[in-house]
């Protein structure tokens, strides 16, 4: 008995060590049937996989050596209804024959038992599939009558599960030569395709580099040089050298919107010009910037995993390209602040070119548009902060979240100046868009709320005219800074207009703040004090009386009392602060001192 284990232990060892031999799986599969035959009493073995769609079960491979000669004319293939291969697989079970010849509903397997001279059959299920994804069965043959006890069933089973390892192992390293190869194919597109644009910024250039590596049509959109050019055969689509102004901004627009994935998502775009057409859309982005996109055309061929490793690797090749074109003009180019800055002072003199810059910085400027003003003051109240303010460069972002966000082409920055409070400046260009004041507005006063939440502070803003010519912009934004200075002035937080200061308030706007408030107090400070002790009224009765110019009876009627009682209250100023309402300075002080405490406290 225990030389007898020994020896199935070491056929088990060969039969590994044979199967182990083998690296692709028909040499795997054929190396299985021959390995059992040879370290066993069985006489021939097959495998066979489960070809549902056609309904067959098929032979994949086989070993018998009595019949070698004879594979002319030999039968591969036997329908499923007639073969006991399919009930081994839906009971996951060995299935042990007695004798093939005398199946009585398998004609086809008992004629396939006679023809090559078998009787005892024991077929077994795979735990592994091949390379189509069909189950497989192995069976093992002897030519005669025999009986197959448990050691003999559980040799067999842990053949086969030699078997399934060795069809698996055979499916990993096909799996890593696959990949293997697509590693070293994207090594070699990335070095080339990196070497390209780092020498070049020619786009003939990348485009051959496309057609060389990736049988696809391809169009490249170019956001740094607003151009659009195509890779590939564009016949179908008869796609011009130059597209139209409408065409490209809809590309932009199409490939600022896409998400980056792994060439994946077919999307149905609708072109002006060209109707609909299938496209996988990426972005092409540096440093949160979209410099451009690729929109790889759908032929109703499937893109595989070495093409989407191949158009990945082209998408940084062209995503660097992009960079290396936007630094190139970042370095010459000024910031939206020093561009702006120009624009305000007038210090320029050709027009076209102003244009051009502007439409280098993605400003819209050949569009009516709006300049906001947005400046901040210190917060005062105690207890109000909610962690520490933000930087000036914090707000700067939020401000340019918001206005992209919200109108394209806007933009914020801030200005290098500060205001009188010591604050920061920051403006925000605004392009109508088919928009209104009344939109520009609401936006400025979302703009407040996130401002005052970030900074803990208090803005003001204005907003300005309509600019249709560059000339506008240097007077509107001379507008926003006299309405931010005098708002400074007088204290007025929120949206200011020019509506909301009279001249009064622009006389108190060249004065010394300090001087006014120290006249509002001598003149009123003695009445507001008794009012607050007396819980009296007296400053507002003369507060109307004086806007009535001294009329008895249409003070005491806007105030709903009698005109007795406003004789009384208007004693009482006479007796207690020894005020001459008659005498024209003592009331032209007082009125003043009024206006002025109205204007103030805006």
């Amino acid at each position: 008995m225990a030389a007898r284990l020994t020896e199935r232990l070491k056929s088990l060892g060969h039969i590994a060590s044979l199967v182990n031999a083998g690296s692709a799986l028909p040499e795997v599969l054929s190396l299985i049937t021959t390995a059992v035959c040879q370290r066993s009493s069985w006489s021939s073995a097959a495998i066979m996989a489960v070809d549902e769609a056609s309904g067959y079960s098929v032979l994949v491979a086989r070993y018998d050596p009595l019949f070698a000669d004879r594979t002319k004319g030999a039968v591969d293939r036997w329908l499923l209804q007639t073969s006991p291969v399919k009930t081994v697989l839906d009971a996951r079970q060995t299935m042990i024959i007695d004798d093939a010849q005398a199946l009585p509903d398998s004609a086809g397997y008992r004629q396939e038992a006679m023809e090559r001279d078998y009787r005892t059959v024991v077929l077994l299920p795979f735990s592994a599939r091949d390379e189509q994804g069909r189950n497989m069965v192995l069976s093992v043959h002897a030519h005669e009558v025999r009986k197959v006890d448990a050691e003999e069933t559980a040799f067999l089973e842990t053949v086969a599960l030699l078997g399934s390892l060795a069809v698996e192992k055979a499916h990993r390293l096909w799996l890593e030569a696959q990949q293997n190869d697509s590693l070293r194919q994207a090594l070699e597109i990335h070095q080339h395709a990196m070497e390209r644009v780092l020498t070049t910024e020619d786009t003939e250039a990348f485009i051959e580099l496309c057609r060389r590596y990736l049988d696809r049509t391809l169009l490249l959109v170019d956001l740094t040089t607003n151009q659009v050019t195509s890779a590939g055969d564009t016949t179908g689509l008869n796609w011009p050298d130059r597209v139209a102004p409408a065409t490209f901004r809809q590309l932009a627009q199409i490939v600022r919107e896409a998400e980056i994935g792994q060439f994946e998502q077919l999307r149905r775009l609708s072109l002006l010009g060209y109707g609909e057409i299938d496209a996988i859309v990426e972005p092409c982005t540096a440093g949160g910037d979209v410099l451009g996109g690729i929109l790889l055309l759908s032929d109703d061929r499937a893109l595989d995993a070495v093409e989407a490793l191949t158009a990945q690797e082209l998408r940084a090749a062209f995503a660097m390209l992009l960079l290396r074109r936007r630094i190139r003009f970042d370095v010459q180019a000024e910031t939206h602040g020093e561009f702006f800055s120009r624009l305000f002072s007038g210090d320029w003199r050709d027009e076209a070119a102003t244009f051009a810059r502007a439409h280098h910085l993605q400003l819209p400027l050949d569009e009516p548009a709006r300049l906001a003003a947005l400046s901040l003051a210190p917060a005062t109240g105690k207890g109000t902060a909610k962690g520490p303010a933000a930087s000036s460069a914090d707000i700067e972002q939020a401000l340019a979240r918001l206005a992209r966000q919200r109108l394209a082409g806007a933009t914020a920055f801030a200005e290098n100046a500060t205001t009188e409070a010591g604050g920061t400046t920051y403006i925000i260009f605004l392009p109508e868009r088919g928009a209104s004041a009344k939109a520009a507005r609401q936006l400025l006063e979302q703009m407040i709320e996130e401002i005052a939440w970030l900074s803990q502070a208090k803005p003001v803003a204005c907003l300005s005219a309509l600019c249709q010519r560059l000339e506008d912009y240097r007077d509107a934004r001379r507008d926003c800074d006299r309405l931010l200075k005098l708002a400074a002035r007088v204290g007025r937080r929120g949206i200011v207009e020019s509506g909301d200061f009279g001249p009064l308030a622009r006389l108190i706007a060249i004065a010394d703040p300090d001087a006014l408030r120290s006249f509002v107090e001598e003149t009123l400070g003695a009445i507001e004090d008794y009012d607050r002790a007396h819980d009296g009224n007296l400053l507002p009765t003369l507060e109307r009386f004086l806007a009535n110019s001294g009329r008895y009876q249409a003070t005491a009627d806007a105030l709903g009392i009698h005109v007795t009682t406003l004789r009384y209250r208007l004693q009482r100023l006479t007796d207690v602060f020894k005020l001459d309402l008659e005498d024209p300075d003592t009331r032209i002080a007082l009125d003043v001192a009024l206006r002025v405490r109205g204007t103030l406290a805006g």
